[in-house]
């Protein structure tokens, strides 16, 4: 996302990445605000979502109700394309045979 872990708003505020982020992530339509270009154009908008979704738990203010890492792993993998170190084969209609 290109921004700092903690940013300072002004000469008495800060606003951390997580407090930036969770409105965003929760909001579908505020979603591809946020994420990265190159990945935008190469995942699918409800891949996206749930990825949205695995980044929420893992924000959540209570340690106790975080995923361990093992299971974001494992949620994340079939969701990210191959390109970009992931297990999902994303289709392109333009090397599809043409019947």
């Amino acid at each position: 996302m290109g921004r700092k872990p903690v940013e300072k708003l002004a000469p008495s505020q800060c606003q951390t990445i997580v407090t930036w982020a969770m409105p965003q992530l929760t909001d579908r339509s505020k979603l591809p605000n946020i994420v990265d270009p190159a990945i935008k154009k190469i995942m699918d908008l409800k891949h996206l979502y749930q990825v949205a979704a695995v980044a929420v738990l893992c924000l959540q203010p209570e340690p106790s109700y975080r995923p361990l890492i093992t299971d974001v792993r494992h949620s994340l993998i079939p969701l990210v394309p191959v390109e970009l170190g992931g297990t999902l084969r994303v289709s392109d209609p333009s090397r599809s045979p043409k019947v």
